[in-house]
């Protein structure tokens, strides 16, 4: 049984993110006690970073200004916006939470996940700076919350805004060097248009929703997960309703803009935003994932000297319905616009890593009806999304080293999509992670990604407007990061 035990959670190890691995670990308390938690993280990270795609003049352009069409131009206009190669970063998190075990075996707890890192600019002069008039960069919200009851004969459920049985038991992703690859934090200081989308389910997009999780107990190597999400509200009770502009940026009607509720809307009755909204006439909602169900089944065991950990999951859920009786359609230019109709989520996901004493090795696979990162919807008539990854660690001593190689195809922006101009991105991650004492890491990290898809352009967010042909600068970019790091936690 300990030679199974330490086979598995090696194989966890190699292909799980530390914080699912720390999480998979926790200690119980012994009967009739609780014991409170307050861990936490402090990471640095100091980088050199190649990514001049993001340089452009003064128009948002590398090539020139804005024509009649919202396209670029060959001709220069005089200013240019450049990034330096090298810098800083850091960021801190606070993982309080309880668990308790009662006099008859039952185990209970809590936990959260505190985060700081907010993106927003650094401003001029003293504004750069984090202050009483300067609060955004430090302001903290929580991640995740949630709350779990259990038996290790009955197995475990989960309750809150929280990871799902495709993130909580992810095999084959290789997260544990450095700081988790693409994964990790050091992509951060590239600039945003040249970072890889993380395709599989930890990701933010995701998990944060809350849910209702089953976690079974393990026999003959064989153990489950099911999680189900109503809709994509998360760390929150109230519907939510009338509260903000919900759609953002990256959800807006046919004509492009959104206008505030009024009249009834505006009284915080059902309307767009909602978190329980079921259809509505604002085709952007239709991207909305409802009814998501998330099943998972695992196998670990051992073959003499090797361990081998393997999962085959599926996700599939619906959408909120567009109701506003307008035929749908994905050509932008088309009269009026395109007015997508989104498909559900239907994705399968696989994931293989063997372990042979420290080294592992294995990868995963993705695909389905979903759109650059799981979670994320496609409209009906679109590509199908795409995911591949593999990749390796050897632990020896204190010491890990590993890489992966990440590879994914998408619809991208819908809009070229449609004319058949799907979007491809890939990149290698490597890194090492050195246990200096206990609770005291440092970290060395590379990466270099590729993002590319013709007629959009990955420097102004501009794609088809007045041609078919799209815009033709920046179809393509690039970044490469080398940094090196120093994690605190405890």
């Amino acid at each position: 049984m300990r030679k199974l035990l330490l086979a598995t959670v090696a194989a966890m190890g190699a292909s799980m993110g530390a914080a699912a691995v720390a999480d998979a670990q926790t200690a119980s308390p012994e009967p009739g006690t609780v014991t409170v938690r307050l861990n936490g993280r402090f990471r640095f990270y100091g980088g050199i970073v190649t990514d001049r795609d993001v340089n452009n003049n003064a128009a948002g352009t590398p090539s020139g200004n804005f024509d009649a069409t919202g396209n670029g131009t060959g001709a220069n206009s005089s200013g240019t916006n450049k990034q330096s190669s090298y810098g800083f970063g850091d960021y801190a998190r606070l993982f309080p939470g309880f668990d308790g075990v009662a006099a008859n075996g039952l185990k209970y707890g809590a936990s959260l996940e505190i985060r700081q890192d907010n993106a927003y600019g650094a401003g001029g002069g003293s504004y750069g700076s984090v202050g009483g008039q300067n609060q955004h960069r430090s302001l903290l919200y929580f991640k995740r919350e949630w709350g779990y009851i259990g038996t290790d004969q009955l197995g475990t459920i989960r309750l809150g805004s929280a990871d799902q049985p495709t993130s909580l038991y992810m095999t084959g992703n290789f997260e544990n060097f450095n700081d988790g690859g693409f994964n990790g934090d050091v992509g951060g200081l590239a600039a945003p248009n040249t970072q890889l989308t993380w395709p599989f389910a930890d990701n933010g997009s995701y998990y944060t929703t809350t849910k209702v999780i089953y976690l079974s107990p393990q026999l003959y190597g064989f153990d489950f997960g099911v999680s189900y999400e109503p809709n994509t509200g998360g760390t929150g009770l109230y519907d939510a309703c009338n509260t903000s502009n919900p759609l953002g940026t990256n959800f807006v009607n046919s004509a492009g803009i959104f206008t505030q509720a009024t009249g009834a809307n505006a009284q915080g009755v059902a309307g767009p935003g909602c978190d329980r909204l079921s259809s509505s006439p604002v085709g952007g909602e239709s991207a909305r994932r409802k009814n998501t169900v998330d099943v998972l089944l695992r196998y670990r065991g051992t073959f003499g000297a090797f361990g081998i950990a393997a999962t085959a999951a599926y996700v599939g859920g619906g959408h909120v319905l567009d109701n506003s009786g307008t035929p749908f359609n994905n050509n932008p230019l088309a009269t009026g616009g395109a007015r997508p109709n989104y498909d559900g989520l239907n994705v399968g996901d696989f994931g293989v890593a063997v372990t042979y004493g420290g080294f592992s090795v294995g990868g995963k696979y993705q695909f389905g009806r979903y759109n650059g990162a799981l979670g994320q919807l496609v409209p009906k008539g679109l590509p199908d999304g795409e995911a591949a990854l593999v990749g390796f660690s050897y632990t020896f001593g204190p010491a890990i080293v590993g890489a992966h190689y990440l590879y994914e195809k998408s619809a991208g922006d819908v809009n070229n999509a449609y004319f058949g101009r799907q979007r491809t991105e890939q990149g290698i991650a490597a890194g090492a992670t050195y246990s200096l004492a206990p609770g005291l890491s440092l970290f060395a990290s590379y990466l270099y990604g590729e993002r590319k898809q013709n007629g959009y352009n990955f420097i102004t967010g501009q794609g088809v407007s007045g041609s078919a042909a799209g815009n033709p600068f920046a179809n393509k970019v690039t970044s490469q990061v080398l940094a090196v790091g120093t994690g605190f936690s405890w």
